[in-house]
């Protein structure tokens, strides 16, 4: 199951970054929509399965991981790009695609990767949520990368290999994570489960609090609740 998940969001990148051919495809308020979706997703699997289940473990290690993947985040946000998405969509001037850029993409993506593996160690249906909106993520990640790139006037060339080197990354991440899980003590794990759900809590938190200071968008908050919705009621039927 988790190398399909890990096969599907490789496709899913390559598929988004075909879509800018048709740049009308996708409107700016559909993708806003689809991420506030995917961010209410992203809150209830880090509240609901990864954060109890990195508390069994060790609740102080467990914290620490998830205030860690918080930090680290941040602080690399206010420096180089992290989310091709959110600085579509918004529209931010302030990081430039450069190297610096692709490398903190690389690393977003590697997490995404590595903590789908994490995801699938602590419930069934927290490794199936967090595998939907990586695909999900994933498409519209292709396809808001290569927008910017055709903004940046990168050549056909460099484009699809900045694609790619960020595509590459989600397996690369998954295969890191899955590789040592078998044998970790419970307070490495309670780490890594901890920052699992603090990189889904700052993540969720950046793509979806901007919107909410620049203009009122019913639809998205409406999808943002309608995330946590799918997810707690999955939960709640599993349970």
């Amino acid at each position: 199951m988790l190398v399909w998940f890990v096969v599907l969001g490789l496709i899913a990148t390559g598929v988004g970054g075909l879509v800018p051919l048709a740049q009308n495809l996708l409107s700016r308020p559909s993708l806003r929509r689809i991420f506030a979706f995917r961010s209410g997703i992203l809150v209830a699997v880090a509240f609901l399965d990864l954060l109890p289940e990195a508390w069994k473990y060790h609740p102080t290690l467990a914290g620490t991981g998830a205030m860690g993947a918080f930090l680290v985040f941040y602080v690399m946000q206010n420096f180089t790009m992290v989310d091709s998405c959110t600085e579509y969509l918004e529209e931010c001037h302030t990081h430039l695609l450069g190297w610096a850029a692709l490398a903190g993409l690389f690393v977003h993506s590697f997490m995404d990767g590595f903590n789908l593996a994490v995801a699938f160690t602590a419930t069934s249906q927290a490794g199936l949520a967090v595998g939907a909106a990586m695909i999900l993520h994933k498409l519209m990640d292709g396809f808001t990368l290569i927008s910017l790139f055709q903004q940046a006037g990168y050549s056909r060339t460099r484009t699809l290999l900045g694609l790619a080197l960020v595509a590459a990354a989600t397996p690369l991440g998954c295969a890191a994570s899955a590789a040592g899980l078998a044998s970790l003590g419970p307070s490495l794990t309670a780490v890594l489960l901890g920052v699992a759900g603090g990189s889904f809590l700052y993540l969720s938190a950046s793509e979806f609090a901007p919107r909410l200071h620049k203009a009122f968008d019913l639809p998205a908050f409406v999808s943002f609740g309608a995330g946590v919705v799918v997810f707690w009621s999955l939960d709640f039927l599993v349970h």
